[in-house]
């Protein structure tokens, strides 16, 4: 009877045969992704209002005046905004009236802004005479609602970030990073404090740094090196 082939292969070879396998995946590893930690930004917020006039005039009604000063109240407080005023007219008349008609419009609406209380603002002022219809159509009704002056007020507000934020699995993150729920309450506790929109700063990328001069700068701290500041030059 035949013998039957016995495979004779020694544990050291199924071992070499691993390794050749494995080898082809033990290339250097990518670094992991930069975790983006959750933190207020700023998003541009817009805020209109529009002044109507009689025919001809350029004069602001009491109404119209008192309407205004709602609006101005209503913009957020202690914040950094611009102003843009733009006049418009009816197509009853030649365009170069409509034209400078509207210029006396926004010029005006312009000023009550500056007397209602919103501060040393930019306050940019343009006219277009019947160019820019808010109603293409002829009429009392139509024309009652292209003389107007557009007031668009530009500021920032704070958005706050979704918190909590569990989109990635606290349980299981091979790549070690922070947890995406780091710092939520902290970022939104730091968003409701901002008074001023603008002084919250974008995020700026970091310059590559020094780490011997930063380091030579610890060791004169340390050794007494320091070069005192002259008192004259911070009075």
């Amino acid at each position: 009877m035949p013998r039957q082939a016995v495979n004779r292969s020694t544990p050291t070879s199924w071992l070499l045969a691993l390794l050749a396998a494995a080898l082809p995946a033990c290339g250097p590893l990518e670094p992991p992704p930069a975790a983006i930690m959750p933190e207020p930004t700023l998003a541009t917020v817009d805020y209109r209002h529009t002044v109507h006039f009689a025919t001809d005039r350029a004069e602001v009604s009491s109404s119209e005046s008192a309407a205004l000063q709602r609006f101005v109240a209503s913009l957020p407080p202690q914040q950094r905004v611009t102003a843009r005023v733009l006049g418009h007219a009816d197509s009853r008349a030649a365009d170069l009236y409509n034209i400078e008609l509207s210029a006396r419009r926004s010029t005006r609406v312009a000023e009550l802004l500056r007397q209602s209380g919103v501060g040393e603002i930019e306050i940019a002022t343009a006219a277009y005479g019947e160019s820019w219809p808010a109603d293409p159509n002829s009429g009392e009704a139509a024309w009652a609602r292209n003389r107007r002056v557009e007031v668009l007020v530009t500021g920032e507000e704070v958005v706050l970030p979704g918190c909590p934020n569990w989109s990635r699995d606290p349980g299981f993150d091979p790549l070690n990073l922070p947890l995406s729920n780091l710092g939520c309450a902290n970022a939104v506790n730091l968003g409701l404090m901002v008074a001023d929109p603008g002084d919250l700063l974008p995020r700026r990328t970091l310059a590559p740094a020094d780490a011997t001069r930063e380091a030579e700068a610890i060791v004169r701290y340390r050794t007494g090196k320091v070069t005192a500041i002259d008192a004259d030059i911070i009075q």
